[in-house]
């Protein structure tokens, strides 16, 4: 079972600012988890970044790496 984690910082709004890497482990398979820092972040900055999160996986390889 092969781990991902997908990275984007708020600002950034293209495909190559999503960096893709090894995930950790999840207590059980076939699992999404999504963890946001809201700091300074609003909903509708999250939501366009989870989109920009889900165009990366549409343009890309699967698995991812």
């Amino acid at each position: 079972m092969a781990q991902y984690k997908f990275t984007i910082q708020r600002g950034k709004v293209d495909l190559k600012d999503v960096a893709v890497a090894a995930g950790a482990p999840e207590a059980q398979s076939d699992t999404l988890s999504v963890n946001i820092d809201v700091t300074a972040l609003t909903k509708g900055e999250a939501v366009l970044m989870l989109e920009e999160v889900a165009q990366k996986i549409h343009a890309g390889l699967w698995p991812p790496l």
